[in-house]
Parts: C-alpha cells; sequence; structure tokens
C-alpha cells in the first residue's frame, strides 16, 4: 500500500519535471577540492553567488548521497574517520531537503532531468522497501539494508517530523 502511495507521488512529480530544461548543464568548479584554495571568494553578481551555493547543495546531495538509497549521509568525515562507526547512516529529514534541491538543480541546469529522474527514482525505490512504523519513516535509516538506526536510547520507530520532511520534498 506505502508503495503505491510513493509511486503516486512519483507520478504526481514527473509533470513538473517534464518543463525542465532538457540536457542543458552548468559546470561551477571542483567542489570537491576540500583545501578551499579553489573557491570563489567574490562573486559578479548575486545570481552568481545563488548559483555556486544552490551548486554546492546539488553537490552535497549528489556525491554525499549514500551509494544505495541515493539519500543524505547524516555525516561525511573528510578525513574518512567515523569514530560512531556511522559512515552509513542517512537522515530521512535531510533527506526531503536535498530531493527538493534535485528539483531545483534540474531547473537551473546543474545536472540534467535524465540524471534526476534516476536520482529520484533510486530514491523512491530505496524508501519503498525502507522501514516504516505506522506509515513513518525514522529519523535515520542505514543506507545498505534500509533498516532502522536508533536516533537515541528511547527511538524505537518512526519519526513524524523528519517524515514530513521527507514527504515535502517529495511533494516538490
Amino acid at each position: 500500500y506505502m508503495k503505491l502511495k510513493i509511486l503516486a507521488i512519483l507520478t504526481a512529480i514527473l509533470p513538473f519535471l517534464a518543463a525542465c530544461n532538457g540536457n542543458e548543464t552548468r559546470n561551477y568548479g571542483d567542489m570537491n577540492d576540500q583545501t578551499g584554495k579553489n573557491r570563489p571568494m567574490e562573486f559578479k553578481s548575486d545570481e552568481e553567488f545563488l548559483d555556486y551555493i544552490q551548486f554546492a547543495h546539488l553537490n552535497y546531495m549528489i556525491e554525499g548521497a549514500g551509494p544505495i538509497s541515493g539519500l543524505a549521509l547524516e555525516r561525511i568525515h573528510m578525513d574518512g574517520i567515523y569514530p560512531q562507526n556511522d559512515s552509513n547512516v542517512i537522515t530521512t529529514g535531510a533527506s526531503g531537503f536535498g530531493i527538493a534541491g534535485l528539483i531545483v538543480a534540474m531547473e537551473r541546469g546543474f545536472i540534467t532531468r535524465e540524471q534526476g529522474v534516476k536520482q529520484l527514482r533510486k530514491i523512491v525505490d530505496f524508501l519503498g522497501k525502507a522501514d516504516r512504523f505506522h506509515g513513518a519513516w525514522p529519523h535515520w535509516l542505514v543506507d545498505n539494508t534500509g533498516k532502522m538506526t536508533p536516533f537515541s536510547k528511547k527511538d524505537n520507530g518512526g519519526d513524524l517530523v523528519e517524515t514530513a520532511f521527507l514527504v515535502e520534498g517529495l511533494l516538490c
């Protein structure tokens, strides 16, 4: 039943995706440069600054997404050291904001519509199989299994706030 709901939501989104600008993409530099040496410090206009910020957000959602789910990782340690052994934990609420960002990225030409739809399908397929509790997704999921991982000692299921953020992104 929940799979049908998710499929209905994705179907509702597809007409909006059709309005995106096709295959034209823009490049705003190497966002993976962790030294900061290649990041612009000044911008010619507010529009250029907005482009850069939106592209950086997109980069986090694509490059920083869980490889199985396509959803936002809870933490990214640039040094690759995860003291809490949580390198594969995704966060549902932030993923909702990321999904909305994918829609913007397609509209602004940062990625093609085909790339965006592929990422959205990956996300929706994962969510269709992931743990839910009375329809609500948990705060955190394990990327490679879709199983809930506790947010706190008393966390035993769905998180309505995080689910709301996630669904808001899907409704975009």
